[in-house]
This record gives C-alpha cells, structure tokens and sequence, in this order.
C-alpha cells in the first residue's frame, strides 16, 4: 500500500494519485511507529526529493504538523521532523510535492499560472463534469456558470478571458483608488491598442464591467440610521421618517434647481454572511479544510488551534448535534475603531465588524483572504453602548444561521447539506469589550469578571480607581503573601478566596433583572455599587450565547503596549511621562509601608522625590538611550526606535 502510495513517475509533472494514504495517520499512535508507516515514508521521501525542485537546493516542503509545507529543509531534517511530530492533518494529496488539486477524472484546460481567477474556475470545471454527487445549488450552479460562460478566451490568440482581464483591471482601480473616469479611459486606449474586432467582448467602461462580475459579487445593504445612534431603520422601523426616541429627521433635504433630493444622514452599511461562509464550500482549495477541527490529532499536549482549547470541546458536549457535522462553522466576531482618514486629517472614526471562521487549520484561519467583513458602522466618533443597536442585522442572522441554517453545496465531497453557524466568542481590546459587552470598563468595577466581588479603592491624591493588592486574593490559601503586612498595602491581610466568576446562565439572570430603557441613556439602578451594566447585549439574544464558557475575549496588544511603555517611562524617570511622580509618592505613603519612598522636605522648605531603587541612573539612562538610537531589527520586526530617541533631552519621544 505504500509502495502504491509514494511510488511513481518522478518527472515532476503535477500528478493525480487516489490512493488510500490512511497509513499517514493510522500506522503513527503518539511516538510509536509502525514498520509500514515507516516504510511509506521512506517512499514519500523518495518522492519528494526526486522533483526537479530538489534536485536543484536537495531541500523541500517540510509536511509535518509543526512545518505545515511552510518551510523547507534537508532530508535528514525531514525524517526527523515526521518521526518526531507525524504529517500535518489533511495531506492525504501532496499538493506540495508535485501532485495537482483537482481529481484526474477531471479534465480540463487552461488551468495554471498561478491566477487566482483560475483557482475558482478549475472548481466551477470540477463542478460541471461531476458524474457522482449531489446537483449544486442553484446559487452554486449559477456561481459555475457564470464562471465558464467568462472564462472563454478574448480571441484566438490569448488564453486570457474577459473575466481574467476585468478582474485585474478591477483589482488595479481599488488598489491605487482610481476613478472611474479613469478606468474608463483605460478601457478605451485598451480597445484602440488591439482593435474593437479582438476586444469585442470587453467591457467598455467601468459600468459595464460591474455588470460583468456582479454574479461574482457578494451581496451588502444599506440600512439607514438615526444620526445620534438611537436606533436604525430596520425591520417593523424600516419606513419611518424620523427617530423613535430623539424625534431627528431620517433625511436631509437638498434642493438643486427644481428638484429635491432626500439624503440619508447616516447609512450602516450590512454584509450579509450567509453568502460569503458558502462561498467557503464553493472552492475546493477551502472546503476540503472545513472540517480541520474534527479531524484526530496525535498529541494533545500542544494548542495549536482554538478547537484543542476546553471552551469549543464544552461547546461541543453542550450541544451535540451541531457537533456531529464538522463542516457546522464556528465563528469569532472582532470590532475596533479606526480613522479611515489618519490621526491629522478630519476627526472621524467608523467600527468595522469582521467575523472570522475557525474550521479552517491554524496556516489559513487568520489569512485576509478567511476575514468577513459584516458590518462598517459609520461615525463621526465611536458608537458608545448603543453598539449593539447597529449589531442588530448580524445577531439576527447568526440566530437564524444557528436555527434554521442554509442549504449549501460542497464542492470538495460533491455533496448539498445544511450548514449552520455559531458564535463562540468574541475579541476586542478593554474599551471595545465595554461596548461589545456593555460592561462598562472604567471605574473600580471595570473588571467584568470579578463584577462587585472586588477590592479597588481610590487614591486620594492621584484621585483615580486603583486595584493595588487585588492579586493577593489569587494566591494559595496558606500562602505566605496573604499575611504579610509590610509588602505589599500596610498593616493588611489577605485571607479571603478570590472572586468566583458567574456562569453565562447567572449572568443572563442578572441582566434579566435590570430594568432596561429603550433609550439607551440612563443607568441602570445599582450601576457603578452593584454592576457596571450599560446596556443589554444583543448577542444574549442568541439561544447558546449563555452556554457559552468564554463570551468575550481580549486582546491584549493594547495592554502590552501601555503597561510596557509606563514601566520604560517610569525606570528611565522620563519626565511628565513617569508614573512615579508627586502625587504617587504621596499615596505610597498613605497606602504602603516603604518610607524610602517618601517626600522628603529640603533646607529651604522645598519637596524632594528620592529617587527609587527601581529608577535607572543618569549614565545608565543614556547607554540605553543610546542603545535605542542605534539598535536594527530585520525588516517588519519593529519600528525605527532610533527616530524616538532625543539625545540631547534625554528623552523618549511618541
């Protein structure tokens, strides 16, 4: 069966082989190897270093779980690469070594070149010559054929279709922001350059070239909303004219001669997902990896993907039937604000909503390609607690996708089926986890785990929430920490448990008991003392949402940057930027049992900060000042530091 498997033409043509690989995985138990698992990689090892490739550098694709064919390597390497971690998941075809990705029973034409037009197209080929398996559906069967009626050649003389041509043209005009008068021009001196008679299926403007790829296009609404966030225009309020609840006019009206034109005065605009999930199974270079996540695994010791974490394996026990087909998608949802504009220009900012798969294995999950956008809620500034306002769309069709779910074609196992969604969890920094949540995340219950169960108090003199010796409640019971009086805040134990967090089910009563008002702008009875809750998320409309283990993520690159930056600016004492000024050493006082630390008052009356053990020197604050200025990293590790640095100042700057 080996022999069968690895042995073969060494020409280094792309090669076709159906065989049964289970060897692969099923010969291999952890670090015990069998004889024919060792004897059917010694024959993939023949192979791949037959191909001309290797012939050249005596290197090849690495196909191990670790390597993933991402990188190259010496034989000798290899074998112990796959001795040491197995095959990757989902190799049984060896696209990396010389064989194609399309069946041999498939015959086809002008397949190659590395376009990605051609990627779609060899699947729209596959699909149309299938003999065994289930007939498309209509969306797919009308994706194929749009497809292979673009994909005939311009003339006799080129294989480049009018699709192939549009679709650069197309993709050239977005990425250098182009007009339209522009490409328009384009397309003219195209058709005087090689004749009307030779580009006579060409489009000839940027009109008809829309017109062209518009079954390729994925399908987006423009959902009209209150300019103060109150409330969109959205299913029993799609016809209304003016807000609900601040009674602001829907439109602005302009007058240009006679005529009077109604402008919406803010526009959501919506990108249904539905469509772009199935587009997934539509290409078989994606939906063969659909089901990564379901697939066995030799070791458990190492996540390498969120479905080796405890939250996915609950959620699969929870709900046992969603569990059963591995093509169900699981999916994370991400916003954040940004300035499409730049920091400089007008103050604007949108939130942009993607949503993000997770079937696919850890190489092709977090690709641009594999990112949905779903929703770009516009501005002038952040949306604030009614975020979930303009999250409306997208929670309905999640709860529907979950519910009912869509009837989609499998391009890769030629089969129809039921493909159903669910939310996860979602991941933001700290302040978008207020408004995803709405938690909110200032004051001394930010933490929306801990809730009320916490220990922060104000400083008096820096006059801001602190949560200073919080930790201690962490600690093992019999830790020696807990009764120290002297570390940490003075003349103080710890000995109480830490702070139990509440289960999806016990927060979701606790929101049911809160009186909600529609307005969305005032607090609910008990906020700040007893929750922080702004608002109610719509996600809890969602029936799993409190089955969930881990709701909310965070991303900590936020919090990185700001707790690195304030323990840099506070041991190089950078002025005005140092968290040890004044008014800290004044609280350290009142708070903590360290009189080294404390103001000292001088001769003539004046007060003096000593400097802290933890605070660098002048010489030695400029050898790493100096240090930064002439530090290089490789290109995309980090920024210039080098531009940071004022010598003269002997400061940090940005």
């Amino acid at each position: 069966m080996a022999d069968q498997s690895a042995r073969g033409d060494h020409s280094g043509a792309p090669r076709n082989v159906d065989v049964d690989r289970s060897w692969m995985y099923k010969e291999r138990r952890g670090k015990l190897i069998s004889d024919a698992w060792q004897h059917g990689v010694d024959n993939f090892l023949d192979h791949a270093f037959s191909l001309p490739d290797a012939a050249v550098d005596g290197e090849s694709h690495c196909p191990c779980s670790n390597c993933f064919c991402r990188h190259k390597c010496t034989r000798d390497v290899m074998t112990r690469h796959l001795c040491s971690n197995g095959f990757m998941l989902g190799y049984e075809r060896w696209t990396s070594h010389g064989e194609s990705d399309v069946p041999e029973n498939v015959e086809h034409d002008n397949v190659g070149g590395g376009d990605r037009m051609n990627d779609m197209l060899v699947d729209a080929i596959v699909a149309e010559g299938v003999s065994k398996g289930d007939e498309p559906t209509k969306a797919a069967k009308k994706f194929y054929e749009m497809l292979m009626e673009a994909d005939k050649p311009l003339h006799e003389k080129t294989t480049q279709s009018r699709l192939s041509i549009v679709g650069r043209l197309m993709t050239i005009k977005t990425q250098h922001n182009l007009s339209e008068a522009c490409y328009d021009e384009m397309m003219t001196l195209i058709h005087d350059i090689v004749g009307d008679d030779a580009a006579k299926d060409l489009p000839a403007n940027f009109h008809r070239s829309k017109k062209l790829v518009h079954s390729l296009a994925m399908p987006y609404v423009k959902i009209h909303a209150c300019p103060n966030n109150c409330m969109i225009y959205y299913k029993e309020n799609e016809n209304k004219e003016k807000c609900t609840i601040c009674k602001e006019p829907r439109y602005e009206e302009t007058t240009a001669g006679n005529k009077s034109t109604k402008i919406p005065r803010k526009v959501l605009c919506y990108l249904p997902i539905t469509p772009r999930l199935q587009r997934l199974y539509m290409s078989q270079s994606t939906a063969k990896h659909m089901d990564y996540h379901a697939r066995p695994r030799d070791s458990d010791e190492v996540m390498v993907h969120p479905s080796h974490g405890e939250a996915w394996k609950e959620f699969n026990k929870e709900f046992k039937k969603f569990a059963e087909d591995g093509r169900n998608i699981r999916l994370c949802l991400a916003t954040d604000g940004f300035t499409p504009f730049g920091i400089k220009a007008a103050s604007y900012s949108c939130w942009p909503v993607f949503v993000v798969p997770y079937n696919l294995p850890p190489e092709m999950c977090m690709k641009q390609s594999n990112l949905i956008l779903a929703l770009v809620i516009p501005g002038l500034d952040h949306p604030g607690k009614n975020l979930n306002i303009f999250m409306q769309p997208l929670v309905d069709e999640l709860d529907d996708l979950w519910r009912n779910g869509v009837e989609t074609y499998d391009s890769y196992r030629k089969q129809n089926f039921t493909l159903k969604a669910a939310l996860l969890w979602t991941i933001h920094d700290i302040p978008a986890y207020g408004l995803v949540a709405c938690w909110s995340t200032h004051g001394k219950l930010a933490c929306p785990i801990c809730g009320s169960d916490i220990k922060a108090f104000s400083l008096k003199n820096g006059r801001k929430p602190c949560w200073f010796d919080c930790h201690r409640r962490f600690l093992p019971i019999n830790h020696a920490c807990r009764r120290s009086v002297k570390c940490f805040r003075k003349k103080k134990t710890v000995l109480n448990p830490p702070p139990k967090p509440l289960s999806g089910e016990e927060v979701y009563e606790q929101l049911k008991s809160l009186v909600h008002d529609k307005t969305g702008k005032s607090k609910f009875e008990g906020f700040g003392k007893e929750h922080n809750w702004i608002a109610i998320s719509g996600l809890w409309q969602l029936e799993y949402f409190q089955k969930l283990m881990l709701r909310h993520n965070i991303d900590v690159m936020h919090n990185e940057k700001n707790v690195s930056e304030a323990i840099l600016n506070t041991c190089l004492d950078i002025p005005k930027k140092t968290k040890d000024n004044n008014k800290a050493r004044l609280d350290v006082a009142l708070y903590c049992d360290r009189p080294k630390l404390h103001l000292k008052k001088n001769s003539k009356g004046v007060w003096k900060k000593p400097r802290a053990k933890y605070c660098v020197s002048k010489d030695d604050k400029m050898t790493i000042l100096k240090w930064f200025k002439e530090v290089k990293f490789s290109d995309g590790v980090a920024a210039n530091l080098s531009k940071t640095v004022n010598l003269q100042q002997k400061n940090l700057l940005g």
